[in-house]
């Protein structure tokens, strides 16, 4: 009896253990990432020559905020010209939308110069632009953020509390009027002084999530490994509330250029992007959106702001980190992560390996990531099949048939093949 005793405590323990370790760290076992896993914050784009770009970079999702500002300017006087341009392109090229609904509108202020806020006697106002935004794009935009880092800067200069019942009767309109779209709350960002803790634990405890369907968050740190680290304390915050497995990364991204401490290199961008895409993508996340697709043609010297394209602008089209992009896209989104794969036996604990099965080329077949700390390593692969290593700096693709070792740094590898093959890797 004591025995059983003990056999059962230890059993008890043991899923106490598994538990934690599933909700606090990465998921446990073979993870599915969805077809439409790829996103990227692009604006109001319009033009063929900007849809055949997100095309050829894979993104599933485009994000723009459809700023009240500019739907109505004046009271009563809705203008949705320029934001269904944009709507309509979308849809017609196969594109789903995020749309953040947030910010203001001066006549509804005594001082027009007031900073972004909707005092409570004043949420009327906003619930109509809510209400109206959402009817006139029902059926075109896929789902709805309510506001927009709200923790962050003067993106909300008012009471905590006035921002939660603002999340709460926003996100009840949006169910009423498009009952099928999804809705998202939070938006939060990290903010100067660390994670907005009491924030995010507000929002939840003040019933204004009961609505929403996801938590939207932006990692915005100094690293690949860093942001991961970040991701996985908001997950374990959020988890408390039933969201673990419902965290879409709105925004994330790198500027090269300007006074951030995020900043990095233009030749080490694309390394950032793969990482960080990667790391979001193995620790749950069910939507990542890269900020943004364009630097703007006239950029500052010292205004990060101006530096966080793929693109460097939309006169030259020019590629600071998209074939990065592109090729997780691509290859990634619609697969499983198995993170016993592929067999470690044998290779450096430097050595990092993602295997994910699944490619959007055949109904089998896979792609792996690989990339190693400090210095580099040279590795064999053993295969049958048509494997192919791609470059996420150039973007060149070529083929591999395992006779020659390849070489393996700081820089992502990502090796793709179709059919059954499992990829063998050895020092």
């Amino acid at each position: 009896m004591i025995k059983a005793k003990f056999h059962l405590l230890f059993y008890f323990f043991f899923l106490i253990l598994y538990f934690i370790s599933c909700t606090s760290g990465p998921p446990c076992g073979p993870l599915s990432l969805s077809a439409d896993f790829s996103g990227l914050v692009t604006g109001r784009i319009t033009t063929p020559e900007e849809y055949a770009l997100v095309d050829s970079l894979g993104a599933s999702w485009l994000l723009a905020t459809f700023r009240w500002n500019l739907l109505e300017k004046t009271e009563g006087q809705w203008d949705f010209s320029t934001y269904d341009k944009f709507a309509d392109a979308a849809n017609a090229d196969g594109k789903k939308i995020i749309g953040i609904m947030g910010y203001d509108v001066p006549w509804i202020h005594d001082n027009p110069n007031s900073p972004r806020y909707i005092p409570p006697d004043k949420l009327h106002y906003f619930l109509n632009y809510v209400r109206e935004t959402a009817l006139h794009y029902r059926g075109k935009v896929g789902a709805w953020c309510i506001w927009n880092e709200p923790n962050f800067g003067d993106n909300w200069v008012g009471d905590r509390n006035d921002f939660f019942e603002l999340t709460r009767q926003a996100a009840a309109v949006i169910r009423e009027a498009d009952p099928d779209v999804i809705i998202l709350g939070g938006g939060f960002n990290r903010g100067i002084i660390g994670m907005p803790v009491k924030y995010i634990r507000g929002l939840f405890e003040s019933g204004a999530m009961n609505q929403a369907d996801a938590v939207a968050f932006h990692p915005y740190e100094l690293n690949p490994d860093r942001t991961a680290k970040l991701y996985r304390a908001f997950r374990s915050i959020v988890a408390d509330y039933g969201f673990a497995e419902r965290i879409w990364i709105t925004e994330i991204g790198y500027p090269t250029g300007g006074w951030y401490p995020t900043a990095v290199s233009e030749k080490r961008f694309p390394e950032y992007i793969v990482k960080t895409y990667v790391n979001l993508a193995i620790n749950g996340a069910k939507r990542v959106f890269i900020y943004q697709l364009f630097d703007p043609a006239e950029r500052e010297k010292r205004n990060s702001e101006d530096y966080f394209g793929l693109v460097r602008s939309k006169s030259d089209y020019t590629s600071k980190g998209a074939e990065a992009f592109r090729l997780c896209a691509v290859y990634l989104s619609g697969t499983e992560y198995y993170p016993d794969l592929p067999k470690r036996k044998g290779l450096p604990k430097s050595l990092k390996a993602f295997y994910f099965s699944g490619s959007v080329n055949s109904e089998e077949g896979g792609t792996l990531v690989l990339w190693k700390k400090g210095i580099p390593v040279k590795l064999n692969f053993q295969y049958g099949g048509t494997y192919f290593i791609h470059n996420p700096v150039s973007g060149e693709t070529f083929e591999h048939t395992g006779e020659s070792p390849v070489t393996i740094g700081k820089t992502p590898v990502i090796i793709t093949w179709n059919g059954e093959d499992q990829i063998i890797v050895k020092r």
